[in-house]
């Protein structure tokens, strides 16, 4: 499949070339000194560039900014072990000049280590003497010429002279000093590209010649090395994963280098046909339908891929979602509507369930989760990865299955803790998804029938009979809050119901709700009829079927109908009731 990506990206590159790259190019923080060679070696421009850490951007109107990115693209190292000289010295051609501001005073940047950084520019092959080195830097100079030993000694010369004066002598500044010669960045180009052809493999140890080239191990993404033989391919006469030719390799190059580009600016979800490439930040989505590949990214010592997946049918569209007030709440924060786009889902799925965490958490390790409650961060682990294929690549498998057991221990957790209001919302939510995918009668009608037939029963004169576990479970809800709300505490204990609501049998429930009005009974007034009624209906009842976890929850957020007035009733009866 990664071939099939960069065969995309190829053809975007043909396109637009480097400016594919570094039109989204985010240089490091540091300072960049431009110097122009042509004038006396005047230094033109000296320009502090730092990225804003919350928004991810920099300021891309100041001078010279074009140059700025393009040249320090071509100029600097693919990594410390392929340094030209000494790794303290990140630039890759005698037009640049890179070094961190706290190593020039300190001894890690010296006049001899300079001297070896141009005269390896001045003679390659002291670098490259290797048979498979040498064979790709002779190719690559055949096709652009040695460097100018006369512009390398001016340079150098300059350098030495004026490198130390440009960073205060105590400096404890971890910044990078970047120094470019206002050279034509065609010139940036050749000379950089006779650093990158020698130094684009892995390791040049792996490269095999054929009749139509030079193969060998790409670097992206790749950690083959003598040190770790256990990742060779024993069973091959070829040992190493794949060869690519220098062409397709340095086309890699780039294409990674376009990945690191876009993790660098927050950009982490990539989308590729064979038409277009899309960038996308961590909750951003596709507005449009989609099919192709999709990449997660990451941001380490060099890009990593962490999701890499084929999409068939993405789109924003879904099928019409309703979103209803099943508990009838007066305050919420949810707007009840009908829902058509997956991003709205998506949006309401993470705040009302997830608390707005789970977006920020797709791929962070559990370890650095920043998140207290161990009940939702038990389950956005739980969720998050079939969650993100579902808003991300379209695909539903198992999201209900899921969502269906996350869901009621998030409920459970919030009526536990106390928060009645969030654990409402959830419910409302949670309902209205079970209707999305499963079908079947909607939760609103039937608490709404389950209501209106409890409610005359608890104002009959002789104790009816409930006719249907529905009712019975929303009854046991319903006492159940009754009593809690009995409390003489200045807080009350929601986890007191933590008993009732996750019992496994009715045998459990009834005992618990007997240990609840031995605890209460001494508060409740022999004249309160409903208390009574309800209390009766349910120790005489035996439900048939499983317990309803959902319906008990519904009649335990619901409000009590042992407190609700009857018309004319006066303000104080039920009080003088219980």
């Amino acid at each position: 499949m990664l071939e099939d990506v960069i065969k995309t990206f190829e053809k975007q590159y043909k396109k637009y070339g480097d400016k594919l790259i570094t039109d989204s190019y985010t240089p490091v923080d540091g300072e960049y000194v431009i110097v122009d060679p042509f004038n006396g070696f005047n230094i033109i421009d000296r320009e502090n560039i730092k990225m804003d850490k919350k928004t991810r951007e920099i300021d891309r109107s100041i001078d010279y900014f074009d140059f700025i990115c393009e040249a320090d693209y071509m100029s600097k190292y693919l990594d410390s072990n392929k340094a030209l000289s000494d790794k303290n010295i990140h630039s890759n051609n005698y037009m640049s000049f890179f070094v961190k501001k706290e190593n020039v005073h300190n001894g890690k940047i010296t006049n001899e280590k300079i001297a070896k950084y141009y005269d390896i520019l001045r003679n390659p092959v002291k670098k490259y003497s290797k048979p498979n080195a040498k064979k790709l830097y002779e190719e690559i100079e055949k096709k652009y010429g040695k460097a100018d030993e006369e512009r390398i000694d001016k340079i150098q010369e300059w350098i030495i002279n004026n490198l130390y004066n440009l960073v205060e002598k105590d400096s404890k500044d971890k910044s990078h000093l970047k120094i470019l010669f206002k050279y034509n960045l065609e010139d940036y180009k050749k000379e950089s590209e006779k650093y990158i052809i020698p130094n684009i493999y892995n390791s040049n140890d792996y490269n095999i010649t054929t009749n139509s080239g030079i193969y060998g191990l790409p670097n992206d993404n790749m950690g083959l090395n003598a040190k770790k033989p256990y990742l060779e391919n024993k069973s091959r006469k070829v040992k190493v994963p794949y060869l690519l030719t220098k062409e397709k390799v340095l086309m890699q190059k780039k294409f990674f280098d376009f990945l690191m580009n876009q993790v660098s600016i927050g950009k982490t979800n990539i989308y590729i046909n064979d038409d277009e490439i899309f960038t996308l930040k961590n909750d951003e989505m596709p507005k449009d339908d989609f099919q192709g590949y999709y990449l997660r990214i990451k941001k380490g010592k060099e890009v990593e891929i962490h999701d890499f997946d084929t999409i068939g049918n993405y789109s924003q569209n879904i099928r019409q979602f309703k979103l209803k007030n099943a508990l009838e709440l007066e305050k919420s924060k949810i707007e009840y509507r009908t829902i058509n786009k997956l991003s709205t889902m998506k949006d309401i799925i993470n705040e009302v369930f997830f608390s707005k965490f789970l977006t920020s958490n797709y791929f962070t390790e559990s370890k650095d989760m920043n998140i207290n409650d161990s009940i939702l961060k038990k389950n956005i682990l739980l969720a998050r990865n079939t969650l993100f294929s579902w808003f991300y690549k379209g695909n539903k498998n198992n999201v209900w299955k899921i969502l269906n057991g996350c869901s009621l221990d998030l409920i459970k957790g919030n009526i536990s803790n106390g928060y009645l209001f969030k654990s409402s919302d959830q419910f409302n939510l949670r309902c209205s998804l079970k209707n999305y995918f499963e079908g079947g009668d909607n939760m609103a009608d039937i608490l709404k029938g389950i209501k209106e037939s409890l409610r005359a029963k608890l104002n009959e004169k002789d104790t009816p009979s409930i006719e249907s576990d529905s009712e019975y479970y929303f009854s046991v809800g319903q006492l159940t809050s009754y009593f809690i709300s009995l409390s003489k505490g200045k807080n009350k204990v929601h986890s007191l119901a933590n008993p009732i609501i996750n019992a496994k049998t009715d045998m459990r429930i009834k005992d618990e709700l007997k240990k609840l009005y031995k605890k209460y009974n001494y508060t409740i007034k022999t004249g309160n009829i409903k208390f009574k009624n309800l209390y009766c209906m349910i120790a005489s009842y035996v439900p048939q079927g499983k317990i309803q976890e959902d319906i008990v929850i519904a009649g335990y957020l619901n409000s009590s109908l042992i407190y609700e007035k009857k018309e004319n009733e006066d303000n104080n009866v039920n009080k003088e009731e219980n």
